[in-house]
């Protein structure tokens, strides 16, 4: 590549996003963003905000969703409504949470009903990395990247052939199974993995009724296979099913009441996708061509009777092209992309009832992506054209700079972007004669925001510290207006304003212990009011210490969510939720070759608090595990 003259001061600029972690990989495996272009490319040329997790990451943190893993991530903000298993939003700078764009595999993950991704279902064991970008992406990624892209990646096997199998118990009746078997060979690599947890869960209305239970399972496989040195096929498919017991409010006096309630979901994500690779003149081009499935039904229940139905489905094809070369010390990279998208939508809650309906809304998208790289100046340049059959055609940019001052070790960098969110299928059209029906005259929610950021290599490479300040303003923001019967989804007339401070970095302090850990500084008002579930200040600290002259290992986390605002909907007034710390952390003991002993806690303070108020959550869990592996 022509970079190669000088990675190693550029690398140590670039990574300053990743923890340490992320940076003890196998020897060959290169590090990539890809959240950033659609297509790989050198963290160092990327001028978003983008952090990235490797397995290392996620290990040490030592969760089973991914949400809390998440935590990690400066600017991400968790609302859980009660125990796992209950709905589980994530934030991105003050976004809602409907604004994140979530690929697992590649995928997009988002529920086509409610325009979000619900993190209380993903408890994958066999992720290699999650990376995230921040800021407007619709550019690159199209209506859901408002806010950003978290990117969800299976981990890929590097031998012949490894397995892992991890049993785990504890408290609240929690049991967790996974299993994982991979190979590669001389043409591909193929991977098998499947999870199961089970948990009594806890009393989410808090009034000393019976628990919320959860159960979960998964399936998945993914690999890739070359038919020669030109073409290969990717392929994934993942099923999630689960299912959550939960209490409502059953007699509409704004407090939870303890009641037999409960949702089973079956989700399927799944891709294929053609790759061809070959460089004619001199460029080397890329070409791919994809289709992919999301297909998410939920059944609800009341006191095992079926209540109602719903399912959103997603079916998506694109073809991209990249071309990559150079003039003289000029590299360039261009990206082109056409996409279909094909959102639809069925719910059924008996017969005649007035809330059965079937809705189709589609999408086509033209793209491109420029590149260019020349010595310490790194450019960027994206705009998309998204055209619907419901709302007038909108067009989406974005625009980054970066340059690098090597004798310091550092890299200042700035973009400029603008995102779109056309309205949900929810909100257009959903209807439930108790409290809400949908609004088929909304507008799309369009935001516009800047960055500047300064990185920074410190301790000769051992350390790396970011510093990010950000901008964005939100118009015609979707909200539910609930001063009418049935509420309804209404266009906001003022503007949402969110700024804020990020600070990140990582410390490889000796050769068992290293540090990453974030920080942030949130505001973010609706007209003058600061916004519900926005915590004004998020932390986090994680430290991973991993001898080699020990079998003992363990790591420590420390989660601390600032005050933020909510709604108390038994009188319709705001409330402020107190601050909480969340810490957790892990001892393991490696008994034998291939063979591990571990014991993890969460919340071992035994906080009491709330993500979302009304919604009570679990006080300390410790849990004892066995892994043993092989490959």
């Amino acid at each position: 590549m022509y970079k190669s003259q000088r990675r190693p001061a550029a690398l140590a600029a670039a990574f300053l996003l990743l923890p340490s972690a992320a940076l003890a990989q196998d020897e060959t495996d290169e590090v990539v963003y890809v959240t950033a272009a659609r297509v790989a490319i050198d963290p160092e040329d990327a001028t978003a905000s983008i952090t990235r997790l490797d397995a290392g990451a996620i290990e040490a943190r030592g969760a089973a969703f991914a949400a809390d893993i998440l935590r990690a991530v400066p600017g991400l903000a968790v609302s859980r409504s009660g125990a796992p298993g209950s709905l589980t939003q994530i934030r991105a700078r003050g976004a809602e949470a409907n604004h994140v764009l979530v690929l697992i595999d590649g995928v997009e993950a988002n529920n086509p009903f409610t325009g979000e991704a619900d993190f209380a279902h993903y408890a994958f064991d066999d992720i290699g990395s999650i990376e995230v970008a921040r800021g407007e992406q619709s550019a690159l990624w199209g209506a859901d990247a408002v806010g950003g892209v978290i990117r969800l990646t299976t981990a890929r096997p590097h031998a012949d052939t490894e397995t892992e199998l991890r049993l785990e118990g504890g408290d609240f009746g929690t049991f967790r199974g996974t299993g994982r078997l991979a190979a590669s060979f001389e043409d591909g690599w193929v991977s098998l993995s499947g999870s199961a947890y089970r948990s009594d869960g806890i009393d989410v209305s808090g009034t000393g009724g019976e628990d919320d239970g959860y159960e979960n399972d998964t399936l998945a496989v993914s690999g890739a296979m070359s038919l020669n040195e030109t073409v290969r096929f990717e392929g994934s498919a993942r099923w999630v099913g689960y299912d959550s017991q939960f209490d409502s409010d059953t007699d509409f006096d704004g407090r939870l009441n303890d009641v037999d309630r409960n949702s089973r979901g079956d989700t399927v994500y799944g891709r294929i996708a053609a790759v061809a690779e070959h460089a004619p003149g001199g460029i080397e081009l890329r070409h791919e061509a994809a289709i992919q499935i999301t297909d998410d039904e939920v059944e609800n229940f009341a006191a095992g009777t079926r209540s109602g139905r719903s399912l959103g489905q997603r079916l998506q094809g694109h073809y991209e092209v990249t071309a990559r070369w150079e003039t003289g010390e000029t590299g360039h990279r261009l990206t082109g992309l056409l996409e279909h998208d094909r959102d639809r939508l069925k719910s059924f809650s008996g017969p005649a009832a007035g809330s059965n309906q079937t809705r189709v809304i589609e999408t086509d998208a033209m793209a491109f992506d420029y590149g260019l790289d020349r010595g310490s100046l790194d450019i960027s340049l994206s705009a998309r054209l998204d055209r619907h059959d419901r709302f007038e055609d909108s067009t989406t940019w974005r625009a980054g700079a970066g340059w690098r001052f090597d004798g310091v070790g550092g890299r200042v960098r700035a973009s400029f972007g603008e995102g779109v969110k056309n309205p949900g299928i929810y909100e257009l059209f959903g209807f439930f004669p108790d409290f809400f029906a949908g609004n088929p005259n909304l507008d799309p929610e369009r935001s516009r925001g800047w960055e500047v950021g300064w990185d920074q290599s410190v301790f000769g490479g051992d350390a790396f510290l970011s510093v990010v300040y950000f901008r964005s303003e939100l118009e015609d923001e979707i909200f539910t207006d609930f001063s009418v019967f049935p509420s309804t989804a209404r266009n906001a007339s003022t503007q949402s304003e969110r700024s804020g401070l990020e600070v990140s970095g990582s410390w490889d302090i000796s050769g068992s212990l290293s540090a990453f850990g974030s920080l942030t500084a949130l505001d973010s008002e609706e007209n003058g009011v600061a916004e519900i579930r926005r915590p004004e200040f998020l932390a986090s600290l994680t430290i991973d210490w991993n001898p080699a002259d020990t079998p003992w290992s363990g790591a420590l986390s420390i989660d601390h969510t600032g005050e933020q605002t909510d709604t108390d909907f038994g009188t319709f007034r705001t409330v402020t939720l107190d601050a909480y710390t969340l810490v957790g952390g892990q001892v393991r003991w490696d008994a034998a070759e291939n063979v591990q002993v571990y014991v993890r806690g969460e919340n071992l303070l035994d906080e009491e608090y709330q993500d979302v108020f009304g919604y009570h959550t679990p006080g300390r869990g410790l849990y004892l595990g066995l892994r043993l592996t092989g490959g």
